[in-house]
């Protein structure tokens, strides 16, 4: 069974272990040793939660628990004209198990029930754009690193 509770000071470090854990992948390619790799990290870490909170100061930092353990992290802003999210991340041993799909798709009752689009940026080469795909959102805007998506509640 899911839960999620407002992300905490006690969440930092293991944000920053889920954040590490997303981009593991892309970094072992850097061919750099392992704290030239931490020192990237943490400020990669940092940068991303500063602009998260300046772009979208009213964003909802939500942890991700499962059997009582932190898996994930969920960043939703209320705009005007829609429900941004922001981000949503998973450890890589809780992916590919419908966690995400659950979560996306309660995203979209919450959008559904106050009449409001979702929308999202995602890295072209990112997995879960296949995700996103198959639960009815739709690329509306590219640029040589991200893909804009739109889900609207009365098209689906």
């Amino acid at each position: 069974m899911l839960d999620w509770t407002a992300e905490v000071p006690a969440d930092e470090s293991f944000l920053y272990e889920l954040y590490a854990d997303v981009r593991k992948i892309e970094v072992q390619s850097f061919g750099w040793d392992e704290e030239q790799v931490r020192a990237f990290l943490v400020m990669q870490f940092e940068m991303q939660n500063r602009s998260y909170r300046m772009q979208y100061p009213g964003a909802e930092h939500r942890t991700i628990w499962s059997a009582g353990q932190r898996i994930g992290r969920m960043v939703t802003a209320q705009l005007p004209q829609a429900i941004a999210l922001v981000d949503i991340s998973l450890l890589s041993a809780f992916r590919n198990r419908g966690i995400g799909t659950e979560l996306l798709r309660s995203l979209q009752q919450a959008a559904s029930d106050c009449g409001k689009p979702i929308q999202l940026k995602v890295v072209h080469r990112n997995p879960a754009k296949h995700l996103y795909e198959r639960l009815g959102f739709r690329t509306t805007q590219s640029t040589d690193m991200y893909d804009a998506m739109q889900w609207h509640p009365t098209i689906h």
